[in-house]
């Protein structure tokens, strides 16, 4: 029984590690972006779309296609995170393998590219892959354990720890056997969040130290979870 049990306990804290790493790296990467490279936060785009209204307004038409074309490669991410994984055969696992590899490609590329030139053009224009990164980041590791999640910001995984969490107070005093998923799954937003938090203040701590070469440690990060995967799925 030891034997049937033990490679649904691996895959599960597979599954685990990998999205903690992924929601510290993402809280990296958009530390980065905001404190370094002129409040540009490319691992969403609502941020991006007011600051895109802002330069279409002032007429600063450079900035308009640096950052429309942000945009632009974080929906190609999306895309090709649906596009890909068909070309696959559909396995999801071997997908999500391939995803970080591209990541850390992104990335790597991101801690090489000349800062001062770019960022006097366009600080959204330095940040092209990263907003590429993101976009496939955001559409393939999409749920941990089942419970939708976001590894690259934190607004709907709040809301949802809150909501789940007053589930969890309700069914609770009805005792409800219903009650344990409904903690759990408020315990898995409020971890992701709280690693994605860890993301943020470890890139405020080593920006200064640093500077560009901090992507080139995220590009490390993403090559560990990706060697570690792929020798635990061998």
């Amino acid at each position: 029984m030891f034997k049937e049990v033990r490679p649904a306990l691996l895959s599960t804290r597979r599954e685990e590690v990998c999205f903690g790493l992924l929601a510290v790296l993402g809280g990296m990467a958009g530390a980065y972006g905001s404190i370094y490279c002129g409040h540009v936060f490319a691992n969403a785009l609502t941020g991006n779309l007011v600051s895109l209204a802002s330069e279409l307004v002032a007429g600063q038409w450079l900035r308009v296609a640096a950052r429309g074309a942000g945009i632009l490669l974080f929906l190609v991410g999306v895309a090709l995170s649906v596009i890909l994984p068909v070309r696959l055969g559909g396995d999801a696992r071997r997908w999500q393998r391939r995803c970080l590899l591209i990541e850390a490609a992104c990335f790597a590329v991101q801690g090489l590219l000349p800062y001062a030139a770019l960022t006097a053009v366009s600080p959204a224009l330095y940040l092209w892959p990263v907003f590429f990164a993101c976009g496939m980041q955001y559409n393939t590791f999409t749920a941990l354990h089942g419970v939708p999640v976001s590894t690259l910001f934190c607004t709907n995984n709040l809301r949802q720890m809150v909501l789940h969490l007053l589930v969890w107070r309700r069914q609770r005093r009805s005792g409800s056997p219903d009650a344990a998923r409904e903690g759990r799954i408020a315990l898995t937003y409020f971890a992701v969040t709280g690693l994605f938090f860890a993301g943020l203040c470890l890139c405020v701590a080593l920006l200064d130290p640093l500077g560009p070469r901090l992507m080139l440690l995220c590009s490390a990060g993403m090559l560990a979870l990706w060697a570690c995967d792929h020798l635990a799925g061998a």
